[in-house]
């Protein structure tokens, strides 16, 4: 492990979150709240800027010192546990897709997916523009935060605690990543983080929970999308 390790570890869980939290969440936020054009557009890009950059750091990091990449749990893992984590992936598809048409059927629906977001709104798209951009991001934090989190930070933190361990505090940090937009989503977080843990070490690949990451937020995107978005004369298209 190297002092480049012990930077990046803090640049990801501590660094990027406080600054999300203090600095560029309530500044996206206000500015997509008070319809300035483009703002949610910027933001999505920051994050995928963001998130590329610290992922492309891991990634250069282990060209340097010359590190399997089974360290982060890039290959395929056990070939019979990977497919069962794919299909269990595949299930929640399913099952996201159910419940997308159970909620579009409540005429609440609106007031149900509002109360759900909290001070997460302003991540939600609300144009077609935004809805294709916002897929890119849901995209982008499946493949990004799972080689982040449940790769690097998991073997980071792996070295000095153990396995299991690493797996619990990982989980811990993902959560508390999520804090800018609110307590309840810190939980949430934290939860989907230990299922994202489960997984991967269960299968000894990140590609199923990569997969899933990535469903839940697609699915999560496109659910708040067709309750609450309006196309108004004028929006963006």
């Amino acid at each position: 492990m190297s002092a480049f390790d012990h930077i990046l570890f803090v640049a990801i869980c501590l660094a990027s979150p406080l600054i999300d939290w203090l600095w560029l969440y309530p500044r996206f936020r206000c500015a997509a709240s008070a319809g300035v054009q483009g703002a949610r557009q910027r933001g999505y890009v920051v994050t995928m800027l963001t998130a590329w950059g610290l992922t492309a750091c891991v990634i250069a990091l282990w060209l340097a010192f010359g590190r399997p990449f089974d360290y982060l749990r890039l290959g395929i893992g056990n070939p019979l546990r990977t497919a069962i984590g794919l299909a269990l992936a595949a299930v929640y598809v399913v099952f996201a897709w159910m419940q997308r048409r159970a909620v579009l059927r409540q005429p609440d629906a609106a007031e149900l997916v509002r109360r759900q977001l909290g001070r997460a709104d302003a991540l939600m798209p609300h144009t077609p523009r935004e809805y294709r951009l916002f897929r890119m991001v849901a995209i982008t934090a499946g493949i990004c935060e799972e080689v982040l989190y449940r790769g690097f930070v998991l073997w980071y933190l792996a070295i000095w605690t153990g396995l299991i361990p690493a797996a619990v505090i990982s989980s811990i940090l993902f959560g508390l990543a999520h804090i800018y937009i609110g307590v309840p989503h810190v939980v949430r977080a934290l939860i989907v983080g230990g299922v994202m843990a489960t997984l991967v070490l269960g299968t000894g690949s990140l590609w199923p929970a990569v997969i899933l990451h990535a469903a839940i937020d697609l699915s999560s995107g496109d659910l708040v999308y067709h309750v609450l978005h309006t196309v108004q004369p004028g929006s963006e298209t």
